[in-house]
């Protein structure tokens, strides 16, 4: 059973963050592709030994990103780290290719059993440090379909973190609606930047007006995840689970532990 079924079931699903050191050719990077290869295989090991039911492959560390998407060398890295990452945990792995996120969908298909893609443009026209980002979600879900990866699910961001809107009069309940039309699989709420906590708010209205699975995607933490689970469906763990919240840092296992029992006390 998918994530998404289970969600729609009432389970509260955390998924956990493997963020890949930065990939070759990239403007950050330092070391080789084995280094890259062990470090997201340690940090999937360590997600799947705490509990978290899925994990999100993100190549995160590469920025800046290119206008013109990911380069041949960049997808190549992605399809491998994230196919050694699939062999090595049985929990479900979902990929987030920073730079050209209909990419995703075609590494997704690539790697095989990969269970969903995070889509952060997926409605709404956005402005942030590259300026503006129109939205891509007919074209994710167009791609998916002529690839053959209809199984693959996928997440949409609306009013996505790190980016404003270039029209502030639109709700964020229209902007759910626009994705759930769209074909969205599961809807990420997020705040304004990564570690950023989301409003309780935001959750709500959201999961007021849709009849997908709502996820939160920044900010969540053992500080909070008793009462943001009480409203979303599930969550996105990242930065929190660093040291310093430091994205090139490992993943602490104490910290995957501590969250996952307190995630587990929020049905109490």
């Amino acid at each position: 059973m998918s994530i998404v079924d289970r969600m729609a079931r009432g389970e509260k699903i955390s998924i956990g963050m493997v963020h890949t050191l930065p990939l070759p050719g990239t403007y950050g990077n330092t070391c080789g592709m084995q280094e890259i290869i062990d470090r997201a295989v340690s940090d999937a090991k360590t997600l799947e030994r705490a509990g978290f039911d899925a994990l999100i492959v993100e190549n995160v560390n590469d920025a800046p990103y290119h206008k013109s998407g990911m380069t041949v060398q960049q997808i190549a890295a992605m399809s491998i780290i994230t196919k050694k990452v699939r062999e090595a945990v049985k929990i479900d792995v979902g990929i987030d290719s920073c730079g050209d996120h209909i990419a995703g969908i075609e590494i997704a298909k690539i790697v095989g059993d990969v269970t969903f893609v995070r889509i952060p443009a997926f409605v709404d026209v956005r402005v942030g440090a590259l300026g503006v980002e129109e939205p891509n979600g007919a074209e994710a879900v167009l791609r998916r379909f002529e690839v053959g990866a209809e199984d693959v699910k996928i997440f949409a961001d609306i009013q996505v973190k790190h980016t404003y809107p270039l029209c502030d009069s639109i709700p964020i309940e229209q902007s759910a609606a626009w994705a759930v039309s769209g074909h969205a699989d599961a809807i990420i709420v997020t705040g304004i930047d990564t570690g950023a906590e989301t409003p309780l708010e935001t959750i709500s209205r959201v999961k007021k007006v849709v009849n997908i699975p709502v996820v939160v995607g920044s900010g969540i933490s053992v500080k909070n995840v008793r009462d943001q689970y009480r409203i979303c469906d599930g969550a996105i763990v990242g930065s929190s689970l660093k040291e310093n919240g430091n994205l090139c840092n490992p993943i602490v296992l104490e910290r995957a532990l501590k969250f996952i029992d307190e995630a587990k006390k929020s049905g109490e």
